[in-house]
């Protein structure tokens, strides 16, 4: 496995720049590119399980032991999941977010989470678009209607 020391370098400069994501919108289907996700080694993962402390969550939260803390040595990051009573769900989802957290910080613009933005915006502006065209045709009717009536009423 590649620890994040030695990854880091060879991630940041050997990725293609996508810039601002142009093939994306070339595309009719989303696809996000998941070759450059850093893997998480169990060795360089601290786990600690905690008891879970929420106010309104009553005794049986309070007196068991289910919420994940898990930290990345090498970077320092750190997540907390709480989410389930079960301390293996609970593990599953704390190291997805590490794998988001650590995406965001190694790949910045080409990470997961931001080609997913990238699409979302793309498709909310075809949507626009399409909207847009869609009321300008609806306009365009109504004037050729009204002016085909108008044109009628003088005869």
């Amino acid at each position: 496995m590649l620890s994040i020391r030695s990854a880091v370098p060879s991630l940041l400069f050997n990725l293609p720049s996508y810039g601002s994501l142009p093939h994306l919108m070339t595309r009719h289907k989303s696809y996000k590119d998941k070759s450059s996700v850093p893997r998480l080694d169990p060795a360089d993962l601290q786990e600690k399980v905690n008891r879970g402390m929420v106010q309104a969550a009553g005794q049986a939260v309070n007196k068991t032991a289910n919420a994940v803390f898990l930290k990345h040595l090498p970077t320092g990051l750190w997540v907390k999941c709480h989410q389930t009573r079960s301390v293996e769900m609970n593990r599953k989802i704390a190291k997805q977010l590490l794998v988001a957290k650590l995406d965001n910080l190694v790949n910045g613009e080409n990470s997961i989470e931001n080609q997913k933005k990238a699409i979302d915006k793309v498709k909310f502006e075809r949507k626009k678009e399409k909207t847009r065209i869609k009321y300008e045709e609806r306009k365009l009717q109504s004037l050729m209607k009204n002016s085909e009536d108008q044109s009628e009423e003088p005869a």
